[in-house]
């Protein structure tokens, strides 16, 4: 069985690290603003991901349906707002920049999620939860 408990921050330890395999490919293929720029890109998805795990996993007490989906739906637009924010923090701050580096960072974190989803529901998978 699959504990969602452990998954989750082993899959943000994972975003991290392969967004500085990210990074260190584009500071040996394009310098060192391309590396930072790919780091940067990463932490905009890392980030958002860590408050939506946050809020999915804490202890509540109410633990019915509707509260879970309230948490959820706080969780995603959170995540939305985070990101745009750190995008526009980046865009709009750190001088000088790799955009296609930033790219590259971020769809290599999120890749990382899905590559998580396709194993945790491969054949024979179960997931544990509360009860």
């Amino acid at each position: 069985m699959i504990d969602v408990k452990h998954v989750v921050p082993v899959t943000l330890l994972v975003q991290a690290c392969v967004s500085l395999v990210v990074a260190a490919g584009f500071w040996g293929w394009m310098g060192e603003v391309a590396g930072m720029s790919a780091v940067l890109g990463g932490v905009a998805a890392v980030v958002p991901n860590g408050f939506l795990a946050a809020r999915l996993l804490q202890p509540s007490r109410d633990e019915s349906a509707k509260a879970m989906m309230r948490a959820a739906w706080i969780g995603e637009i959170g995540k939305v707002l985070l990101t745009a924010l750190l995008f526009g923090v980046i865009f709009g701050f750190v001088r000088p920049v790799q955009p296609l580096a930033v790219f590259a960072g971020f769809i290599a974190a999120q890749l990382v999620v899905f590559g998580a989803l396709l194993i945790g529901n491969g054949p024979g998978a179960q997931v544990m939860t509360k009860s």
